[in-house]
């Protein structure tokens, strides 16, 4: 089997972009799918329910800290990603 190369991983990855970002359908066949985001959600609000901060690293499109903001909105987020395609749709 022959591997991709790294301008390959990237092309297939910033042409995903927009579908990881979509919040109803994210990666619907991973963990980021739309039940997981909810079961997580609502298991970090219950366990921390006077949380005042979120720390969101590696937070791809954000959909993790969206779902937990509507179960805990006065929340004080910061996100950290790598891949800026995803933050503000450039490329590097």
């Amino acid at each position: 089997m022959r591997k991709s190369t790294i301008q390959q991983i990237r092309e297939r990855f910033d042409g995903d972009v927009e579908r990881f970002s979509n919040l109803e359908t994210g990666q619907s066949a991973t963990i980021d799918a739309p039940l997981s985001l909810a079961l997580i959600a609502e298991a970090a609000s219950r366990v921390t329910p006077n949380a005042s901060a979120l720390l969101d690293v590696g937070c791809g499109a954000g959909n993790y800290t969206l779902k937990v903001l509507e179960r805990l909105p006065n929340l004080d987020v910061t996100l950290i990603e790598g891949a800026s395609q995803f933050l503000d749709g450039s490329e590097e």
